[in-house]
């Protein structure tokens, strides 16, 4: 099992895969406006999981509950935005989520899995999102290292 280290634990909205340099004051341009339009919500980690199936689990993650329309409505947002500038809309229903780990091979599966069951009820404090935030991906052996890009604060309430 490999667990994302805290400080690395965010919400993805869009993946983008590899944007050239030319390319970036776009998408920079179009999450700005998308940014500046948006006002602040709040969400709270609540209920746990896994990707595909508990059973067939390949990442451990936590669900997010709150303003869930504030956060669908940013969502459908950033895709309309980037649409545009060549970023292909996602043909899988959005479904929010915090990565926590991801799973690397069958040793102590079925103890994660009764873990995961017996948490579902599961909730932390509840946190505001203010900003978009795009992030650079390098993989590394301890796991994905993010460089924070550009930040786009939402709209004042």
């Amino acid at each position: 099992m490999g667990w994302v280290q805290a400080d690395r634990v965010h919400l993805t909205l869009k993946f983008l895969g590899s944007v050239s340099p030319e390319g970036m004051d776009a998408v920079q341009s179009a999450l700005l406006t998308v940014a500046s339009a948006s006002p602040p919500f709040r969400l709270q980690p609540f209920g746990c999981g896994a990707f595909p199936t508990i059973k067939q689990m390949r990442v451990v993650w936590v669900g997010l509950r709150g303003e869930e329309k504030a956060l669908i409505s940013l969502q459908n947002a950033v895709e309309t935005a980037l649409a545009p500038l060549g970023f292909e809309p996602e043909d899988r229903p959005f479904r929010a989520h915090l990565t926590l780990g991801r799973v690397k091979g069958r040793q102590h599966l079925r103890a994660l899995q009764d873990a995961l069951l017996a948490r579902q009820a599961f909730e932390a404090e509840a946190f505001d999102v203010t900003e978009l935030v795009l992030y650079r991906s390098d993989l590394m052996p301890q796991g994905a290292l993010y460089t924070p890009l550009f930040r786009a604060s939402f709209r004042s309430p």
